[in-house]
């Protein structure tokens, strides 16, 4: 009987930072003018390189809107973010697969995105195989490859950044459950800080050491851990059904 190849992903060690590595002070932020429209008010708050934080609470809350916040891809409109000078932050989105050059291959990718591999490229397929992008699939037209092996090729690029601190936002949405244990098992191995948004209460259990609500402008510790949350999630839905 075949069976498959247990894919192990790996994160290279981060190394240290002292903190404070990546503080609020006072930050408030809104799409639109006006303090009635503001997704944010007078946060202050701080992860480092020990933080397992997940993000939770309702669509619209604002969840990706702090990751943005953090990595500097929104300005606060008021108060300030500071990160350490030689912080490095690697972000998974959603829509990532999207910036992938879909005409080039993973190995093509890699080498655009580090041209001085161009003349050793067996590190970048090393790096690819360690994300289970391997054999013929590293010579693929990304566009040929599915939606799951593409995410692999995005968090073998997010890898090699070497990162301080991963900020993952929706990480599974195209990745089985044998992928999904391994990237816990990964992050779980690794010794940089992590902010996690995602629907995934299997992985947020599996990864995280502190759930952070965002709510009413604000961004509150959770008492408890994720099974607690997703039981006042379900106490509240019922409420909610009896009105």
């Amino acid at each position: 009987m075949h069976v498959d190849r247990v894919l192990k992903l790996k994160f290279e060690p981060a190394g240290t930072i002292p903190p404070p590595v990546l503080v609020f002070h006072g930050v408030s932020f809104g799409y639109k003018p006006g303090k009635e429209s503001e997704l944010y008010r007078g946060l202050n708050m701080g992860v480092d390189l020990d933080s397992r934080v997940a993000l939770v609470g309702p669509n619209g809350a604002g969840k990706s809107t702090l990751l943005k916040l953090m990595v500097g891809e929104l300005s606060p409109t008021e108060g300030m973010v500071r990160a350490h000078q030689h912080l490095k932050i690697a972000r998974y989105h959603q829509h990532l697969q999207d910036q992938l050059d879909v005409n080039l291959s993973p190995l093509e990718y890699m080498i655009k995105e580090w041209p001085e591999y161009k003349t050793k490229p067996e590190q970048m397929r090393q790096q690819l195989g360690r994300f289970g992008i391997t054999g013929k699939t590293q010579s693929l037209p990304i566009k040929n490859l599915s939606d799951g092996q593409k995410s692999r090729v995005v968090f073998s690029w997010i890898a090699f950044q070497q990162p301080h601190m991963l900020l993952l936002d929706e990480p599974t949405n195209h990745l089985d459950i044998e992928t999904i244990d391994s990237l816990a098992v990964a992050i779980n191995k690794w010794d940089g800080g992590l902010v996690l948004v995602s629907h995934d209460f299997r992985l947020i259990s599996q990864v995280a050491k502190e759930i952070w609500e965002c709510k009413d402008s604000s961004v509150v510790k959770w008492p408890g851990d994720i099974m607690s949350y997703k039981t006042k999630l379900r106490k509240t839905v019922l409420a909610a059904c009896e009105i």
